[in-house]
């Protein structure tokens, strides 16, 4: 691991991103353990989310003139991951993202920001996969549109679990759209890095929902 995906775990842990217990997943699953991306709302937070997402952006080797951000989590973290790359590595490059409904007045369309054009090298930012489908949908949306790249796509977490088909929805939508997935995390890492270590005094996975987790993706994993 990176230094910067050690701060990230540590970083989901004390915003409360990150949480433990007994979640009910979409999927019907229950997990031990629980990702909210909507627990980054202030400030500070947002600033620091952004770092974490230009270092993935850089580990990741993906060429980016614009940081496109799918509507509404994207949103946020196509600009703050702009103003990082800019900030600490000194690449200075274009927002955008994408609006639910187009508009037909002002300067129109369906994109906010830098709209991409066909020398453009998109990387988008998310927060999680879950099927792959709206983000399948909106690659080929973008390239349909602009006739930009989309170089890569970045996300906060890979749960390395499989989706309701029993299947990988990263390598499904690698194969179908020809995007590299780039996660600052996956799961793995959460469990090499956090088992009873103190955050801010308090240890937020102990030995015994270190064990749940294990046993949770020896059922739903996709390297089990």
């Amino acid at each position: 691991m990176q230094n910067y995906q050690r701060e990230f775990v540590e970083f989901l842990v004390r915003t409360g991103a990150l949480r433990f217990g007994e979640f009910t997943l979409k999927s019907g699953r229950v997990s031990p353990y629980f990702f909210n991306a909507g627990e980054f709302n202030k400030g500070a937070d947002v600033e620091k989310l952004g770092y974490f997402y230009a270092c993935a952006v850089q580990e990741s080797g993906a060429p980016s003139s614009i940081i496109f951000g799918p509507a509404y989590k994207g949103v946020t973290l196509c600009i703050a991951t702009a103003i990082a790359l800019r900030q600490h590595f000194d690449v200075d490059a274009y927002y955008c993202f994408d609006r639910k409904e187009i508009k037909e007045h002002g300067e129109g369309g369906w994109l906010v920001g830098k709209a991409p054009e066909a020398d453009d090298q998109v990387v988008m930012v998310d927060d999680v996969i879950t099927d792959g489908a709206t983000k399948v949908t909106m690659i080929r949306r973008i390239k349909e549109a602009t006739s930009a790249a989309v170089t890569g796509l970045i996300i906060a977490l890979d749960r390395r679990e499989q989706n309701a088909e029993g299947g990988n929805s990263i390598t499904s939508l690698e194969s179908t759209t020809g995007v590299a997935v780039h996660a600052i995390i996956t799961i793995q890492d959460i469990l090499e890095h956090l088992p009873n270590r103190p955050i801010d005094g308090k240890v937020a996975l102990d030995s015994e929902t270190h064990k749940k987790i294990q046993e949770y993706l020896s059922e739903h994993g996709i390297d089990k």
